[in-house]
């Protein structure tokens, strides 16, 4: 696979094939005469030199991962990454032990002061530098420059807030890269002071506390984790398990030697943890980095967090963005299973992505206080205690997973890392969009990180060795500007010179140049770096070293180029070590080829020991590499591809798009669109250096084809160059490109680079020329698009070659995407380019016309000068011009354009006849254009031109033609539709009109929002008028028809009074409810009843608050007019006819005390006229009264009647016209009704007048039941939806939804007969019916009820509205059967009986038996919703009867039961035991239990509304006391009245009934003629008796 190759100078040496060479060889030392070298197998070997053969022999005891030699002393870092001391012959081993200051925790505790690891050392006479594993830079030696003066080994202040990769030092100066460490959270480029570092004392019980969270228990062991803290897949575990051993060694090896290479950010990582081994510091003679850039692989990894990645990963998180990442990382594989999981999920479900995003901000707003108190305890937790060598060794495995691992946390960026809230995003369209722009966000972040080194020097400077472009003596550490910001992986000092090399494959080499080590041109020294320019471009630099007056680079096709002196002299020209491979391929290499070849296919997703780095080292005269022998190699054939892109992109942006951004102040219009293409191009640079550094690790084997950044995150490359052509397309739009040039100047190195794109007769300096160059700057990355294609089919093919011939694999399918993806979006690019160049074109070409529409995002379709198209019967002498860009079609009339949005442009091609040819029909919301072209073809031509941009602009590409329905907004002119005078419109369109749901906003401030058909406002919508308090001006919520309010609604006036109920033409019209005025102040009331055109006319209830006065009956013109009555707060009663809101003539007037007067009234308590007065005694006063009656009455002519026959008045008497001069009970309510016949499509005609019963009676014309029972089920429907969403904020909602589900079957029971089971089913329907808002019976009852309840409710209630109570539900209950004989005409006419014919062997206990009143149906839907307040009118009927009765139950109740049962008068035989048994307690358990059965049934009257339901109740209480007394008397017995009256006189003692005398009276009421025969008749007589027996009771009980 690879062979050792030494050479002496520039000498071939040969190799003894031993066995004690080792496999790979990863430093190599100068001891003055000796040589020693390092192998990956962490041993030491001596080489023995003779005659041009060197040979090996390994140290024993000894093992390190970094070695340094000066001035007799040997240090070595062993693998645990001690530091030890020894002489050149290994004498006196001693180890050097650095502890980190202690600090303060913020409680005021110190810290225990830990032990320093290291990974890197390199030294020479002017110091020594040794790197710490998490990459502080530590020295000893005088280095004034930064502040070191000790033999000691102190840390360098200098560099504190940076993390060192690389480090290396010539004989009187030093270098060192190094990269600001980066605070990730908030802004990512603040620089954090270490001085923040919170500090965990181990001694402090709050730090103790506080970090609770992470005790020794809960930190997973080490090896399980990565430098990220995130856990390890078991699978790669195992797999790494097979290849470990040797796969540590040169992972160790590597990174050990690594000397400088942790200078590169990836290294950073990689170096973290595998080399965190060493930076080592190119010893003297450092040597060996080539290998730095693959490191970088790991860098790249930890870009977040530059400095932790350490080796022994003793921090776990540095900083709190890395704690949020690991959370994040955690989270998502607890959600999708394993990690690797995440990497080959593409979609995981959004709910996983919510959690996980939501979870991890949870947690990590817990755990961000402790931050980095975490960092330092971890420390203590993985115990940097000296004896944790099996976590050190379980580091190495680490180490090679490692730089997989990171690869997949980092740039991964799947899911994992997304940070943003989920909560706003809608669609999963979206979804991708955030994503793709988060994950770019992180790998941006990271390419960021990876070119953003800094190459520090300091020390003596007089060969230039320090690179800042001068010899003045500096006394302070100088970083070379020239170098900033190239992502260099690695520095090498020689003895006065020095070399660094870039992440795109470039050498750069400064200092001392006698011997040609630097350059060929002279041997004068350079002060500044020079680029190395004796490879071929596409044979970049893969590693290189310097190293006392030598320089040797290693490149991509094998060649090893030294320059400098060797042991004969010095090269006058560069010396290639390897120029003879090309011929010398043996049989044994070809092997060694196919071995090669067949070793990648089984790594998985981790490296194998393929990541070892190939590099060369050099240390005094004797240089090494390790070559390999296979052919020239793809892998980095394709890496100089992405390196030359990557160094153009970097000239691009350092010498054109940063100056330009310095100066961007100077641009003013459209400043945004250069900023986006500008911080685009940074976006695009960063990816690029990651995509760099990915294919790189790939080349050394370190990673798979599937994780080359290019193929693992194709869908953020597509998504981001997508953006960037987008945003180079509008900058050419805006000729920004001469803008950018007439800011900056364009410098030579990037004229050098587009010349040979350039005509060849134009001048260098001409400004078109500039331009030019500018131009293909910023399309450079666009056009560089191919080398990624290229890279992708080099991948492929190099692939397949190696496969046999079996199956594709799953990764030839992801590049043969990957391939597709980039030819795509190659193609697109062009052509939306090419669109941007016409468009500047045009702009340039028609002058200012049109100027007002030159935007950046829009681009000419075509236009009717060079493609014909005419106005149809246009004027004579206008002139019409039309011009279709991708969002507007634009019609320029004379001199004046009329702007036609495409959004809402309708096309209709139309047919042909005799008088129009080739016409094409263009419909907007506020014109219908018909325009015609010459020929058939331009008029497809057009159409399609048309259709195609319609489509862009909806977003509806993939449609064959664009939806004639679709969402717009639009803003009208005041031309021709006047309702929406310059209204903006958003919402749904249907061919040029609106129609649908959307929204309108007028310039005055209106607002709609709702339902629209046709341009009007149709269906349920909410509009808002504000204004000054004027009539119309609130928000309305209801129905619309023809842009005015049409059926039910509520209306909020801005006054504060509300409206609810139907309107008619934007007026209240049909029954509703007004509440006016404030309900704290004087002057509130509620009216509800009937409106006409805006007024109160017909019956309704005014309820007046401020007045403390309730109003009954009918209205005129919004004031009282008809019959009517009042009561009053006082308790005074009015009724009589009411002329324009004053109680005038014949009416009745009742006060508390029952005095009432008839007769003449001029208003409401002012008598005016004959009349008569009674008092409550019964005394009358007849005559002429006048006069109020709070003021005094005049009486003349008056006669008086003293009441001497009948002493005692009877109570609640009443004047002879009560209740007839009030209005009639069919009179009430009508508009309801009529409302529901209406929505049962029932016609008007068949009504009479008042819209309450049929006019021909029952047997009129017939109506179509099918009909009715359609629009039933329309009803339903429509009100469903519109309330559908209202339904969900209500708890309920469920049983709701269930009822209606059967209301939406049209039943087929109660249509032609009826027997007990459809009875039943059509009560079940009426209950469901009456219970939904949806049902127009259930409105209806719920209307009805809330009027009724309005009426007699409330705190304005009066004994005497009883009996007009009882005649309106009567009313009510009638005229709502005939609505429901309606729906179901087999029901028994009103006032009839219906037998049932039985099905089978139906138990008696059925309700209702077989005999049916239809009204019972009726009744029970409507009592129970009124039952409170009717029942309350009862209450006070009968207050005096029933407070009489309850003071006698509550005294009777006091007895025992037998004292009751002998008052009662109950026979002996029903109360058997005290009597026979004297000694038992004067109670009966036994007769307790005995009736108790029949006391609990008969306490449930209380719980049913309707009479029937109150009588069922009374036959169960029988039906319980003869069960119990056949219990004890045998099943024969019979009860006769003289028993049974006094037992169940005692149940209804014992049940405790209140008010039961309003409940008798109530049944009284409501209960049908049919159930006061028969049985059910016959009980509720006895419970009546019983009732009247408690009040007449003359006997007490002694």
């Amino acid at each position: 696979m690879s062979q050792h190759k030494f050479w002496k100078g520039i000498t071939p040496l040969n190799v003894t094939s031993s066995n004690h060479v080792p496999e790979k060889i990863v430093k190599l030392c100068c001891l003055g005469a000796e040589y020693i070298v390092l192998g990956n197998d962490h041993g030491l070997y001596f080489c023995d030199i003779e005659d041009d053969t060197i040979s090996f022999r390994r140290i024993s005891g000894v093992s390190a991962i970094d070695i340094s030699y000066h001035d007799d002393i040997l240090y070595i870092i062993d693998v645990h990454g001690r530091l030890y001391k020894t002489s050149s012959n290994f004498k006196n081993k001693e180890e050097i032990v650095v502890k980190e200051d202690s600090k303060c925790c913020p409680h005021g505790f110190k810290s225990t002061s830990s032990k320093v690891k290291f990974r890197n050392v390199v030294t020479s006479d002017f110091g020594q530098l040794f790197i710490s594993s998490d990459g502080q830079l530590w020295g000893s030696g005088v280095m004034p420059q930064i502040g070191l003066d000790t033999g000691s080994i102190k840390k360098v202040p200098f560099f504190e807030g940076r993390t060192v990769y690389s480090a290396s030092v010539g004989q009187n100066f030093a270098a060192v890269i190094a990269r600001k460490n980066v605070r990730q959270s908030g802004n990512c480029d603040t620089d954090s002071d270490n001085d923040d570092e919170e500090v965990f004392a181990s001694n402090c019980s709050q730090c103790q506390t506080i970090i609770g969270l992470a005790s020794p228990a809960s930190v997973p062991s080490l090896s399980e984790t990565c430098p990220l803290g995130v856990h390890i897949s078991k699978s790669s575990e195992d797999s790494s398990s097979t290849t470990a051993p040797q796969t540590d060694v040169h992972i160790d090896a590597q990174s050990f030697t690594e000397d400088s290479s942790p200078s590169s950010e990836e290294s950073k990582v990689a170096r973290n943890i595998a080399q965190f081994v060493e930076s080592i510091a190119e010893q003297e003679p450092k040597s060996q980095d080539g290998k730095s850039n693959e490191e970088d692989d790991n860098t790249e990894r930890d870009s977040e967090t530059p400095q932790d990645c350490t080796e022994k990963l003793n921090n776990i998180f540095v900083n709190t963005d890395a704690a949020k990442q690991f959370l994040s990382r955690q989270l998502s594989w607890v959600s999708a299973g394993e990690d690797y999981l995440m990497e080959y999920t593409e979609k995981p479900t959004r709910i996983i992505k919510e959690n996980v995003s939501n979870l991890t901000n949870f947690v990590y707003e817990g755990v961000k206080t402790v931050g980095d108190k975490v960092a330092t305890l971890s420390r203590h937790v993985s115990g940097s205690s000296d004896n944790n060598e099996a976590v050190e060794l379980q580091n190495r495995h680490l180490n090679e997973e490692v730089n997989s691992l990171m690869y997949s946390c980092v740039s991964n960026g799947n899911f994992e890392d997304l940070q943003f809230s989920t909560s706003t995003i809608s669609s999963e369209k979206d979804f991708e969009v955030a994503r793709k722009t988060e994950n770019l966000k992180n790998m941006s972040k990271l390419g960021k990180n990876i070119l953003a080194t800094e190459l520090w020097t300091w020390g003596d400077i007089s060969y230039g060795q320090l690179g800042i472009g001068d010899t003045v003596k500096r006394v302070k550490p100088m970083v070379v500007m020239s170098l900033s910001g190239f992502g260099l992986q690695k520095v090498s000092c020689g003895k006065w010179h020095c070399a660094a090399l870039t992440l795109d494959g470039r050498l750069f080499i400064w200092g001392y140049n006698h011997f040609n080590q630097v350059s060929f041109d002279c041997r004068e020294d350079k002060s500044g770096p020079k680029q190395f320019t004796e490879n071929s471009d596409s044979d970049r630099v893969r590693d290189m070293i310097a190293t006392e007056h030598h320089t040797l680079a290693y490149t991509h096709n094998e060649n090893i180029f030294f320059m400098g002196k060797h042991t004969d002299g010095f090269t006058e020209s560069i010396v290639n070590l390897n120029s003879k491979r090309d011929e010398e391929v043996t049989t044994e290499d070809i092997k060694n080829v196919a071995v090669k070849i067949n070793e990648p296919l089984n790594f998985s997703n981790k490296p194998q020991n393929m990541c070892y780095h190939w590099r060369i080292l050099s240390s005094g005269n004797l240089s090494y590499c390790s070559v390999e022998e296979s052919a020239r190699c793809p892998e980095f054939q394709n890496l100089s591809i992405a390196q030359r892109y990557l160094e153009e992109m970097l000239l691009i942006y350092h010498s054109l798009v940063k100056p330009f951004l310095k100066k961007s102040k100077a641009i003013t219009s459209h400043s945004n669109i250069y900023e986006t293409v500008c911080d685009i191009f940074g976006d695009i640079l960063n990816i690029t250096a990651l995509n760099v550094l990915s294919t790189w690790q790939y080349a050394e084997k370190h990673i798979n084809e599937c994780d080359i950044s290019l193929i693992k995150n194709l869908e953020e490359y597509i998504y981001l160059y997508k953006k960037y052509y987008v945003a180079v397309s509008n900058l050419i739009v805006i000729g920004g490109f001469a803008q950018i040039n007439s800011v900056v100047d364009v410098s030579t190195s990037i004229y050098n680079l587009f010349s040979d794109q350039l005509p060849t007769n134009k001048q260098k300096n001409n400004k078109k020329t500039l331009e030019a160059v500018v131009a293909l700057a910023f399309v450079q990355p666009l056009t560089r698009l191919s080398s990624y294609k290229c890279i992708a089919q080099s991948l492929l093919r190099h692939k397949s070659k190696r496969k046999k011939g079996d199956a594709k694999s799953n990764i030839e399918d992801k590049l043969g995407k990957v391939i597709s993806a980039f030819e795509t979006l190659i193609d697109e690019q062009e052509k939306k380019r090419k669109e941007a160049d016409l468009t500047k074109l045009f702009w340039e070409t028609i002058g200012k016309s049109l100027e007002q529409y030159r935007t950046p995002e829009r681009r000419l379709i075509r236009e009717s000068k060079s493609r014909q198209l005419n106005l149809v019967n246009p004027g004579r002498f206008s002139t019409h011009w039309f011009v279709l860009f991708n969002d507007l079609f634009v019609h320029v009339n004379g001199s004046t354009p009329i702007v036609h949005p495409l959004e809402t442009l309708w096309v209709e091609p139309v047919s042909n006849t005799d008088s129009t040819l080739n016409v094409i029909q263009l419909t907007t919301p506020e014109e219908v254009l018909s325009v015609s072209t010459s020929t058939e073809q331009e008029k497809t031509e057009w159409i399609h031109c048309l259709n195609t941009s319609i489509r862009t602009a909806l977003n509806k590409e993939s449609a064959f033609k664009p939806p004639s329905v679709r969402t717009a907004s639009y803003t009208f002119t005041s031309k021709n539709v006047q309702f929406y005078k310059d209204a903006k419109y958003i919402g749904r369109w249907l061919d040029g009109k609106i129609h649908g749901s959307g929204k309108v906003e007028w310039p005055d401030g209106k607002l709609y929002a709702g339902q629209f058909q046709m341009n009007a406002l149709c269906g349920h919508g909410k509009m808002e008028i504000p204004g000054v308090v004027c009539k119309f001006s609130g928000t309305y919520d209801g129905q619309w028809k023809d842009n005015l309010q049409n059926g039910y609604g509520i209306m909020k006036y801005t006054t504060g009074d509300v409206y609810e109920g139907y309107f008619k033409d934007g007026l209240p019209h049909g029954h509703g409810i007004k509440k006016q005025g404030d309900f704290t102040s004087s002057s509130a009331t509620i009216y509800t009843g009937e409106w006409n055109c805006g007024v109160r006319q017909g019956y309704g209830v005014m309820d007046d608050i401020g007045k403390g006065e309730k109003y009954l009956g009918n209205w005129s013109d919004n004031k009282k007019h008809g019959c009517g009555l009042i009561v009053t707060l006082d308790g005074i009663y009015y009724e009589g006819l009411f002329t324009q809101d004053i109680l005038t003539g014949h009416g009745v007037m009742v006060f508390e005390d029952g005095t009432h007067y008839e007769g003449e009234f001029r208003a409401a308590g002012v008598f005016s006229g004959k009349g008569v007065l009674t008092f409550s005694s019964g005394d009358k006063v007849e005559g002429s009264l006048s006069g109020a009656w709070t003021e005094g009455v005049k009486i003349s002519n008056g006669v008086m009647h003293l009441n001497v026959s009948n002493p005692v008045l009877p109570p609640n008497s009443k004047p002879n016209s009560f209740g007839k001069l009030s209005v009639t009970p069919n009179q009430k309510w009508n508009a309801l009704f009529r409302q529901c016949y209406q929505c049962l499509g029932v016609s008007e005609t068949i009504l009479t007048p008042t819209g309450n019963h049929f006019a021909n009676g029952p047997t009129g014309p017939t109506i179509d039941n099918v009909k009715i029972w359609q629009n039933v089920a329309v009803a339903i429907s429509c009100s469903h939806k519109e309330k559908h969403h209202k339904l969900q904020k209500i708890n309920h909602g469920s049983d709701l939804e269930k009822s209606m589900d059967s209301l939406e079957v049209i039943p087929q029971f109660g249509q032609k007969d009826l027997n007990l089971t459809d009875f039943k089913e059509l009560k079940q329907y009426l209950h469901n019916a009456c219970e939904s808002t949806h049902h127009p019976l259930g409105q209806l009852v719920l209307s009805l009820t809330n009027a009724f309840n309005t009426t007699y409710g409330g705190v304005r209630v009066h004994p005497l509205l009883l009996s007009h109570a009882v005649r309106e539900l009567k009313s009510v209950t009638s005229r709502l059967y005939q609505l429901v004989r309606l729906l179901f005409p087999a029901l028994p006419v009103e006032g009839s009986d219906a037998v049932l014919p039985r099905d089978d062997a139906e138990d008696d206990t059925s309700l209702e038996g077989d005999i049916l009143s239809g009204s019972w149906v009726v009744q029970a839907a409507l009592l129970s919703r009124v039952h409170p307040a009717l029942f309350v009118l009862y209450a006070l009927h009968n207050k005096r009867e029933d407070d009489l009765y309850w003071r006698r139950l509550l005294k009777w109740n006091r007895q025992p039961d037998h004292t009751l049962m002998a008052f009662l008068g109950i026979d002996q035989k029903f109360w058997v035991g005290p009597v026979h048994n004297p000694q038992s307690p004067p109670y009966s358990p036994l007769r307790e239990q005995l009736f108790q059965e029949a006391v609990e049934t008969l306490q449930q009257l209380k719980t049913t509304f309707s009479p029937i339901e109150k009588l069922l109740v009374i036959r169960s209480t029988f039906q319980m006391m003869t069960t119990a007394v056949q219990k004890e008397l045998g099943q024969q017995y019979l009860w006769s009245m003289d028993e049974l009256f006094p037992v169940f006189h005692f149940v209804v003692v014992r049940a405790r009934i209140l008010q039961l005398g309003s409940e008798i009276h109530f049944v009284e009421d409501f209960l049908e003629p049919s159930a006061q025969r028969g049985e059910l008749g016959l009980m509720f007589t006895t419970l009546k008796a019983c009732y009247f027996q408690i009040l007449q009771e003359k006997m007490s009980i002694n």
